[in-house]
Order: structure tokens, then C-alpha cells, then sequence
């Protein structure tokens, strides 16, 4: 390793431990114009103050889970925190207030507790600078939220009790440092976790070079957390590969936990009284619909779905595109460019609203990049979304995925002629067919990727060790 990035390094990691704040040039990091987001600060807080300090019970079982995005991403860290508590472990789900999506806090203050539900509490970590970017200033936060958990480690203990096991998740991979740390500690389990492969996606997706310094950090933090962990755990199915030539670990300490998707929640959003908006069901009602919901952005290929789709010959087939992103109106003007009938853009729903929106239509689509990381799989929430409902799912991607397992139509990335003439197949089919395809989708999910059936597992392989 370059005398530089040994140096950068070096400096990193000995500031990962400190419980002191970062030092970039400002007293705080939030400007005076950011405020809470109200639909969270509408529920129920829990201040450090006001919490019960005999919570912290020597004979109860606790397991933590760091995660820097779970404010962000608020599927398969609350869904599996559910599980563990269901089985009678008190879960701490700790997180950055700083929302990755919205780019603001969530909360002022440095700390904060909510009690999610009975056994699960969520630490949201004022960690700072906020960004805007990828750039240096997000480097800089993933690195102070590390110093906030190990700076406050004794007070959640105090509240919620010493952990059992610690599951570091990354990105970023700086959270496997104090992850390992606060394990070593505590004489707990330590648990890596990880849902990208850091530095190999930033490498292989985003062209960073494999020489540059932070790529450098990140590859020896990944090798050493893979090697001092009780167990790792990968979202994909294949990246045991990629541990066990990384690290020269046995395989048998890799674990795949999918993301996945909670059955039961999918059947309340289909009973409960929530209306989807009045155009967007209208349009749904009245046409014979695919459907699309998910970003808009480079990353999702939506460019390819409105090609493909404008090489469709059937004028009774309809397109929905459901969401935002910094590429929508790139999309809107590609769409009209091309003359591209029976095409309509939507805003983004709530995620309680998709199963609603999925009953309306005949087809979902989607489409992913062809990238060599992805031979180690895929595990994306909105093909889950997209098979649950049991709709014909029209997939265009190289990488093995759940939708070739299902029995649905994974095709070749890149054809438009052949997602076109799969588009119009679909809309062919016969009842008999599609209650075929429903049922091998829906039986696949209930056994694979529901999340209740994940959390039992993940909890089997962390009581084993």
C-alpha cells in the first residue's frame, strides 16, 4: 500500500475508537434551517433522560444491530428486530438521525431513543457533517457515526442492555470497526453483516480505482472484520465466494439472510382503508397495466423499460412508472421524444400502498445493469414486492435471480426486441397460466425471502455459535 493511503488509513482507524468529535472546521454540523421530519417526530420519543435505567438487566438477552442507513432503509432491519423480539430478545437498532434519502436530520438532539414496539428500540446518533453528495463530507459522517456509537455505548447498555450478539451491517464498512470493538468489550457475538460489497461495488460499479486510498481502507477493513467475526452475513446468495477469497475463511462461516418481505404486513396493506391516490387507481382500474415502482435513476435502467415498451405492438397494453428520482423528468422527456404511447409517470407511494397498486395490474417490470459483481446475486426489495403479488414479473438482467427461480420471465438485459415480445406473451396468457405462476411465486417468497422465516434462521445461526 502507498505511504499515503497507509498514513490515511492509519488515521481513520485511530479515530474510529475516540470519543471525541471530528475535527473539519465547524462547532456543529447542521445548519440552522434543518428541522426533524414530521411524520417521524409525530410519534412517540424516548429522551436519554427520561428512559428507565433499569432496563439494562444482566439476564436479558440483547442483541444490537448497527446499522448507519436503518432510518433510511427501514425494511429488513426493523422486520428482523421484530422477529428476535417476538423470540424474546430486546433488540437496539442503532442508526444516524442524518436521513440518506431526504438528506436531513431527522432529530436536534445528539441522541435519541423510540421505542418502536414492545422489545425493539431504535438509537438515532446525531452523526455529522450532513452531505448532499458522495463526497468527502459523507466519508466524514460514516465515520463520526462510528465515534457516536462507541462514545455512547455505556448509556445504551444502561437502557437497553448489554448485548448477546452485534450485528455490524455495511455499508459503510467502518461500522464492522466499532461493531467489533463494542463486541470484544461486551463479550459478545460479533456478527458482519453486509448488504454491498464494499470496496468491490465501488471498483466495479462506480469505477473508483483499485489503488485509491479509500479503496485501500475499505479492502482491509473488509478482510480483517471477515476474519476476526463469529459469523458473516450476506444479502446475496453467492458471496461466500467472495469472503472465502478475500479472507481465506471456511465457507460454513458464511450465512445468505435475504432481504425479503413480511407476508402478513403485505395482506394488512390489501384489507386496510388506505386509497391509493385517485388518478394513479383510476388508471390502474381502467387499463390493461404494467407497472413499474421503484427510483428513477441511472442504476434502475428505466431508459431500457421505456425503449422496450415503445416496441410494443399491442395498443391495449398499458405503462405505469410509479416514483422519483434525480432521472424522472430525463425519463418524461425521453417518453415523449420517442412518442412513446400509453405511458404514464406517477409520483412515488407510500410503501403501504404497493400491494394495492400490484392487485390493479397484469405485468411488473423491472431491469438491472449487467455488472460482474452481480454474479454473486441479487437481493432486491421490489422484485420481492413485485413476485408477492403473485403478478407475471418481467425481469431483464444476466445475473442468476429470484425471478428466473419463480418460474417468471427473466430475460436477457439489453434486448428490446425481446422485452417487448415477452410484455405482449404475458399479456397472452390464460387464467389457468397465471394462477400457475402466482402460485409458484407466492410459495417461493412464503418460504425463502418472508421475513419471519429469515429472522428464525438468522437467530438458529447466531444461538449456534
Amino acid at each position: 500500500m502507498p505511504q499515503s493511503a497507509k498514513c490515511f488509513s492509519s488515521y481513520v482507524l485511530r479515530h474510529l475508537s475516540t470519543k471525541r468529535r471530528f475535527n473539519f472546521g465547524a462547532s456543529r454540523w447542521r445548519s440552522s434551517g434543518e428541522r426533524p421530519l414530521p411524520e417521524l417526530t409525530e410519534r412517540s420519543c424516548w429522551r436519554i433522560s427520561s428512559l428507565d435505567h433499569k432496563a439494562a438487566l444482566e439476564n436479558c438477552r440483547t442483541i444490537w444491530i448497527i446499522n448507519q442507513y436503518a432510518s433510511h432503509l427501514v425494511t429488513r432491519h426493523e422486520e428482523l428486530a421484530k422477529t428476535f423480539a417476538q423470540k424474546g430478545y430486546r433488540v437496539a437498532v442503532i442508526t444516524s438521525s442524518f436521513h440518506h434519502g431526504r438528506r436531513e436530520y431527522i432529530f436536534d438532539e445528539p441522541v435519541v431513543f423510540r421505542q418502536l414496539c414492545e422489545g425493539v428500540t431504535y438509537v438515532y446518533l446525531h452523526s455529522g457533517p450532513s452531505y448532499r453528495d458522495n463526497g468527502a463530507r459523507r466519508i466524514f459522517n460514516m465515520m463520526d457515526f462510528c465515534r457516536m456509537v462507541n462514545a455512547n455505548k455505556t448509556d445504551i447498555v444502561k437502557k437497553i442492555g448489554l448485548p448477546s450478539f452485534v450485528i455490524a451491517s455495511s455499508a459503510p464498512p467502518f461500522v464492522w470497526e466499532v461493531g467489533y470493538g463494542i463486541a470484544k468489550k461486551f463479550k459478545a457475538k460479533f456478527i458482519a453483516e453486509f448488504r454491498d460489497i464494499w470496496p468491490l461495488s465501488l471498483v466495479e460499479i462506480q469505477g473508483v480505482s483499485p489503488k485509491h486510498p479509500l479503496v485501500k481502507l475499505f479492502g482491509m477493513i473488509e478482510k480483517r472484520a471477515y476474519k476476526r467475526s463469529d459469523a458473516v452475513v450476506s444479502t446475496m446468495p453467492y458471496a461466500w465466494q467472495h469472503v472465502v477469497e478475500v479472507a481465506r475463511v471456511p465457507k460454513e462461516k458464511v450465512h445468505w439472510m435475504a432481504n425479503g418481505i413480511s407476508v402478513s404486513e403485505v395482506s394488512k396493506c390489501l384489507m386496510d382503508d388506505g386509497r391509493l391516490p385517485e388518478e394513479l387507481e383510476d388508471y390502474l382500474s381502467n387499463h390493461r397495466c404494467c407497472i413499474y415502482i421503484g427510483s428513477i435513476v441511472k442504476s434502475e435502467f428505466v431508459d431500457f423499460l421505456i425503449r422496450g415498451f415503445n416496441k410494443v405492438r399491442n395498443p391495449d397494453i398499458y405503462f405505469a412508472v410509479i416514483g422519483e428520482g434525480h432521472d424522472k423528468e430525463k425519463m418524461q422527456a425521453l417518453a415523449a421524444e420517442l412518442n412513446v404511447r400509453n405511458i404514464r409517470f406517477f409520483p412515488a407511494i407510500d410503501k403501504s400502498l404497493i400491494p394495492k397498486a400490484l392487485s390493479l395490474v397484469e405485468a411488473c417490470v423491472s431491469a438491472h445493469g449487467s455488472f460482474p459483481i452481480y454474479r454473486f446475486g441479487l437481493s432486491m426489495y421490489k422484485l420481492n414486492d413485485y413476485l408477492a403479488s403473485g403478478k407475471p414479473t418481467v425481469f431483464a438482467c444476466d445475473a442468476n435471480n429470484i425471478v428466473k427461480d419463480a418460474g417468471h420471465f427473466g430475460i436477457p438485459m439489453g434486448d428490446e426486441e425481446e422485452f417487448a415480445r415477452t410484455i405482449e406473451h404475458v399479456f397472452d396468457l390464460t387464467e389457468e397460466e397465471r394462477n400457475a405462476l402466482k402460485e409458484k411465486a407466492i410459495e417461493l417468497i412464503a418460504k425463502e425471502y418472508d421475513y419471519p422465516v429469515i429472522g428464525q434462521r438468522y437467530l438458529e445461526m447466531m444461538e449456534s455459535l
